[in-house]
């Protein structure tokens, strides 16, 4: 194939990301070059996602656009929403489509259409028998953050979810792949790694007698690279916070102080509707256990606004309970129904009037609890990973993920300290 230029652009969540870059490092083994521009690029690969409408029709739209702005070029739409849709990616103009598994096919199915001209659809029925894929390790050409992916798919299926019929039954990555990836990272330089999964907190169960769980894997790497400065959990549920865990929290400090903690709802009553596993008080009292040991971290959550169901009363219990934990960001989405879910079917579905109203109350309230955050570490020096540079200015996150501006001579990839404050937060 002459012109081996390749771009990527990926949708939705850290797992997508990292993924794309697996993909990305593949191709530049078999000589294809990155390009920032579609338009220049032979091929093109959109990694798409569908966790919710506005996703799917995101996914959709990409397709569309990339279509039109290069017509020559080699169209892969791999991902959640290519899973579920194969023939409305075909539809909007991919010549590729593949799911969510069978990634490392993606090379060999690019330099078969290049010599056939021939449409691929590779998309697993039945993506609850999948294995866990290993396709490569995920390299950034920039050496400041890395990804790594150790877990795919969820067990949970809780009533609005797609993700577990995109993503199939929880598989563990081998933790000696991981192990040696995280080795491989540190030894090309970067300074953190983010470790993600679509549900780390199942990782190990699939494995052996399911004894080697999160806790462990966690040690293992940082035994293996105690000069890693920064290990962060891209998410974790609250019921997987157990005392194995906290105490790593205590005996590694490289782990960040950073935990995302998805909580959905504040209200018990919904919590029971959306088939979460536990309570607003318990949560509550999970995320005190890491304020005990870690007293600054930065706990940060998800949130759905407008369940089916959802009373004004309820609403004002997730507002009371999510005023309680003093977050320090709240993501919070409207409902948002996929086929095939149990909420889909539920009555008393909220209109989009209320669901939009509520979103706006909870980032108006998310964005005073994060002021209130940001302000208890003005005047203090943190350890600030550079991540960009641009107009004489640097940008990057402290290890409890406060986004900071600066001026600096060093270079992108390195921490260094700076006084916070109201003149730095990049928020």
């Amino acid at each position: 194939m002459d012109n081996k230029t390749f771009f990527t652009h990926s949708l939705g969540c850290k797992v997508n990301a990292y993924e794309t870059e697996a993909l990305a490092t593949l191709l530049k083994e078999q000589g294809y070059t990155r390009v920032d521009d579609p338009r220049s690029a032979k091929v093109i690969i959109l990694n798409t996602c569908a966790v919710t409408q506005t996703a799917s029709k995101k996914s959709r739209q990409h397709i569309s656009s990339y279509r039109e702005a290069n017509r020559e070029a080699i169209l892969v739409a791999m991902g959640c929403y290519s899973q579920i849709d194969a023939e409305k990616c075909l539809e909007r103009g991919a010549d590729i489509v593949l799911g969510t598994g069978k990634r490392k096919e993606a090379v060999g199915l690019i330099e078969e259409f290049a010599k056939t001209g021939k449409k691929v659809v590779s998309v697993a029925k039945e993506v609850r028998k999948q294995g866990y894929e290993e396709f490569g390790t995920a390299v950034l050409e920039e050496k400041q953050r890395a990804y790594l992916k150790v877990q795919d798919g969820c067990d949970s299926f809780c009533s609005y979810c797609y993700i577990p019929r995109l993503r199939g039954n929880s598989r563990s990555r081998d933790p000696r792949e991981a192990v040696a990836e995280v080795t491989r990272l540190c030894e090309l330089g970067y300074k953190e790694i983010v470790i993600t999964g679509v549900h780390i907190g199942y990782y190990g169960r699939d494995l052996g007698d399911g004894s080697f769980g999160i806790a462990d894997l966690l040690e293992a790497i940082l035994r293996k690279n105690p000069s890693l400065p920064r290990l962060r959990i891209s998410s974790i549920e609250q019921g997987e916070l157990d005392i194995r865990f906290l105490n790593l929290l205590s005996a590694y400090p490289q782990i960040v102080s950073h935990f995302h903690v998805p909580l959905q709802s504040g209200s018990d009553a919904t919590l029971r509707q959306m088939g979460r596993r536990y309570d607003s008080a318990t949560y509550l009292q999970t995320i005190e256990k890491i304020r005990e040991i870690r007293p600054e971290a930065a706990i940060t959550t998800d949130l759905i606004a407008g369940f089916p169901g959802e009373s004004e009363a309820e609403w004002e219990e997730t507002l009371a309970t999510c005023e309680k934990a003093r977050f320090a960001e709240v993501h919070v989405f409207p409902f948002s129904s996929r086929p095939g879910t149990p909420a889909a079917a539920m009555p008393n579905q909220v209109d989009s009037a209320t669901k939009s109203k509520r979103v706006h109350a909870m980032l108006s309230l998310s964005k005073a609890m994060r002021t209130e955050y940001e302000k208890a570490f003005y005047g203090r020096k943190l350890p600030v990973l550079i991540e960009e540079k641009e107009g004489g200015y640097c940008l990057g996150h402290s290890e409890n993920y406060l986004l900071c501006r600066f001026r600096s001579e060093a270079s992108v990839g390195e921490i260094v300290e700076v006084v916070f404050g109201p003149d730095v937060a990049a928020d």
